[in-house]
């Protein structure tokens, strides 16, 4: 019970600060109460956002674009010491995710802009939070060895120092010549990345440009190919990417609108916000994902086109153009229009990944994983998909699930249901398996038997399994597939043999 409260109630916590943010931002840009009332209502007119925070989603993106949203209302704010606070939250973002990296770089450029426009102050106070932050909070929530380990997906000493580095320089611009000129100041600032990012580059390796570029070619193929937040707008169905381009328009046609109405003096803070939302729609077009910080980001824009022509839509006195007008405004406010409209297509331009998936023979049905409880606990070879469930549900071990530092266990459970009945075979006597598990109705166990005809995923879907597995009473019917490796020994194809456990 107490475990169904948590994760109820937590996407929603995050979701409150989210909504501040968002006043936070609008009263910022002197929205009167129509926008400011459309703008902290509009989030379920942005696709990725309702998920985000739905009840019982529990992961790292929701927090993530939260902290990106409370760090540009303060950048909004105008002060040094809102800017220290924005660093802090930044700091805290990368620390959770380097998928933020892009994006806090994107900042401290805008702010970067605005020092060289007019000696705007702010950036050495974002960035030196930034540089004290960052090491504190990493060392803060994970052991020192972590940062030994020969992975990318973590901030690393080499960010540390890097971000340090730009922190010093930021603080060692006034006392440099020319700074009172654009031309000095640009001068200036054109050390921070001349320095850092060598010295980024020095220390991080390939991992300063890809924090997967030590992903396995088969997790490539088979796993993380079809992750579709995490791939790039021309590997989206055609509804995804137009949702992510509408997303780019949307804020640009509100930037238009803003300043072609002159908003008493939060001009600003309104290029402020466009320029950093413009960076985070076209990063999305590199990370789907990214887009959610994009959308939030735009639903001030959303709220400012629909405050000033969706009361001139509903003034129309004829029935049919009042409704043209008013479905007009929302199909230019918001991106779920572009995406729902374009959804029906999505077949008909699918790219090789959709292409693949497509072909993928999933069976009706749903697969109870809760059953696997009444069994003898024992180690369980499943799909990827399948493990946390496996996990939470029953007393069983498994060989792995999609937890991209072990590499190796992912790539064993790819090769034993996407390859041969012997390197299945090798696999189980490798990892020590009792059960073999394969749920006929879920995506990856369908992926893996596209691979060939006679691999081991359709082996475990016909029934016509080798004589080293025998079927577990109980589950002849429904998608849901369980075997128990005969007692004995396990033969590897090498002729070794492995104890089961």
């Amino acid at each position: 019970m107490g475990e169904t409260a948590a994760a109820a109630l937590v996407p929603l916590l995050w979701l409150l600060p989210a909504l501040f943010a968002l006043r936070s931002i609008m009263l910022r840009l002197g929205f009167g109460p129509l926008a400011l009332g459309i703008g902290i209502v509009a989030l379920p007119l942005f696709p990725l956002l309702p998920d985000s925070f739905l009840p019982m989603r529990i992961d790292h993106h929701a927090p993530q674009a939260v902290l990106g949203l409370c760090a540009v209302a303060l950048l909004l704010r105008g002060s040094r010491k809102a800017a220290v606070l924005a660093g802090v939250l930044a700091a805290a973002w990368l620390v959770i995710s380097l998928e933020a990296l892009v994006l806090v770089a994107g900042m401290a450029g805008v702010l970067g802009l605005l020092t060289w426009w007019d000696a705007d102050r702010r950036l050495p106070a974002f960035l030196a939070a930034l540089a004290i932050s960052a090491p504190l909070l990493s060392f803060a929530t994970r052991p020192s060895s972590e940062f030994a380990l020969p992975f990318c997906d973590i901030l690393m000493p080499g960010h540390m120092a890097a971000f340090a580095a730009a922190g010093v320089i930021a603080l060692l611009l006034p006392l440099l010549p020319g700074q009172d000129k654009p031309l000095g100041r640009l001068a200036g600032l054109a050390l921070i990345p001349l320095i850092c990012g060598p010295l980024a580059y020095v220390v991080l390796g390939p991992c300063v440009a890809n924090p997967f570029s030590q992903l396995d070619p088969l997790l490539q193929r088979y796993w993380y190919g079809y992750i579709t937040e995490g791939l790039p707008i021309w590997r989206q169905p055609l509804s995804v990417a137009g949702m992510l381009v509408w997303t780019l328009v949307l804020v640009s046609v509100g930037w238009w609108q803003m300043r072609r109405d002159a908003l008493g003096d939060a001009g600003r803070a309104r290029d402020i916000l466009a320029l950093i939302a413009l960076i985070a729609a076209v990063f999305s077009f590199w990370l789907m994902r990214g887009g959610i910080l994009a959308q939030l980001l735009a639903i001030p824009f959303a709220a400012y086109l629909l405050a000033t022509y969706l009361p001139r839509a509903r003034a129309l006195t004829a029935t049919l153009p009042s409704i043209g007008a008013t479905l007009a405004c929302f199909a230019l406010a918001t991106p779920i229009m572009a995406s729902g409209a374009l959804k029906p297509l999505d077949p008909l331009f699918a790219t090789a990944t959709m292409q693949a998936g497509m072909l993928a023979p999933i069976e009706p049905g749903v697969c109870d994983y809760t059953r696997l409880a009444a069994l003898p606990p024992g180690h369980v070879l499943a799909p990827l998909d399948a493990g946390p469930d496996i996990l939470a549900h029953s007393p069983h071990t498994i060989v792995m699930a999609s937890y991209h530092r072990n590499q190796p266990g992912m790539r064993d459970v790819i090769e034993a249901f996407s390859g041969s009945l012997e390197q299945a075979r090798a696999v189980a006597a490798r990892n020590g398996a009792d059960y073999i598990v394969g749920c006929a109705a879920e995506a990856d166990f369908a992926l893996y038997r596209t691979a060939a005809s006679d691999n081991f995923a359709n082996a475990l879907a016909s029934g016509e399994v080798p004589d080293w597995l025998e079927r577990v009473g109980g589950f002849e019917e429904g998608p849901l597939k369980v075997y128990r490796i005969r007692p004995g020994r396990l033969i590897t194809m090498d002729g070794t043999s492995t104890p089961r456990r």
